[in-house]
């Protein structure tokens, strides 16, 4: 494997407010326990290395056909080329926690303290929107729905307290807007084709939502769509594949599930790390699925135990992902 290193905010290779949460009226208990499962047999998992102290925002840019993600904890952004093998990274001066590209083809990045424009290559960045976040918060995952609105959402740093939210941005150029709160830790906000439905998860509540949407996208309707057991750890980073499954990643669960539509899983695929913290489809025909993993939280035993822990996968799993929208300029 090459790898090209050039250059730390180097690149190294190896004011906006919100608007008031929707409230919903209730949350219906459609719960799915995942005690019992079918392991998948699939062919091709390869490790790319990179390791991660706290792998996450994977996304595939179709302006480039390069993998984009982030080491939240080591405030990076990495940059991987599948097809020449180059890798480079850029470090900055906080947490970096996710990233899209705009109709342009512009970087767009979720830090701790907000959301910037950001010139890879140089390291510059300019805020776009600023939540108004406790200070104790940061911003966590992120999509682009089919209408080329960014969904993201926020935790408490620490993970102990309820004050994360789930925010839509309709436009670069427009303020974040609550649709929902409550969250210690929120992740994978992910949206089907058709833009009918949206799936965001509490993680330390071990629950993934399903959220109805109405025409304009706006969230109608909340409930349980899967409920993990302690056997599955706690839902991460998720994605759709093309024909409509949802994969969610497993932190603490040692692997990946697929859910049909209805809720059932019928698909598990099994990886040497504990930590899973992302999945995303990419290669030219988009029929590779990204893994991203960490080694936080693991002890010296546990990282002796789990080498790979906080490398980049690659995995051929028989499905196609969906291009990925660029968010509205």
């Amino acid at each position: 494997m090459k790898t090209n290193n050039l250059f730390d905010s180097e690149i190294q290779s190896v004011p906006m407010g919100g608007e008031q949460a929707f409230r919903f009226s209730g949350v219906s208990r459609r719960t799915a326990f995942l005690s019992h499962y079918h392991r998948d047999q699939f062919q091709g998992l390869r490790n790319w290395g990179f390791p991660c102290q706290l792998g996450e925002g994977l996304h595939w840019n179709t302006f480039d056909n390069c993998l984009y993600w982030v080491d939240i904890r080591r405030y990076r952004i990495h940059q991987f080329d599948p097809q020449t093998q180059v890798h480079q990274y850029r470090t900055f001066d906080e947490s970096v926690c996710w990233v899209v590209h705009s109709a342009k083809g512009d970087m767009v990045a979720g830090f701790a303290s907000g959301i910037y424009q950001v010139e890879f290559s140089s390291g510059d960045r300019v805020a776009i929107a600023k939540p108004p976040e406790p200070i104790s918060n940061r911003l966590n995952d992120a999509s682009v729905d089919p209408s080329g609105c960014l969904w993201f959402g926020t935790m408490d740093d620490r993970e102990l307290q309820p004050t994360g939210k789930l925010y839509r941005m309709a436009s670069m150029s427009q303020r974040p807007q609550v649709v929902d709160d409550g969250y210690v830790v929120s992740n994978g906000p992910v949206i089907t084709a058709d833009g009918s439905t949206m799936y965001h998860n509490s993680t330390l509540e071990r629950t993934v939502y399903q959220f109805k949407l109405d025409s304009h996208g706006m969230p109608i309707t909340k409930e349980v769509f899967a409920q993990f057991d302690d056997a599955m750890g706690c839902p991460d980073g998720m994605v759709m594949d093309a024909d409509g499954g949802l994969w969610v990643a497993q932190w603490g669960g040692h692997g990946i599930v697929r859910f049909l539509a209805d809720g059932t899983i019928d698909r598990h695929v099994e990886l040497p790390v504990p930590q899973v913290t992302n999945v995303c489809f990419g290669g030219p025909n988009l029929d590779k699925l990204f893994v991203t993993t960490a080694y936080q939280g693991l002890s010296l035993q546990q990282r002796l135990k789990y080498p790979q822990a906080g490398c980049l996968f690659e995995l051929n799993v028989g499905v196609k992902g969906l291009p990925a929208t660029p968010f509205n300029c």
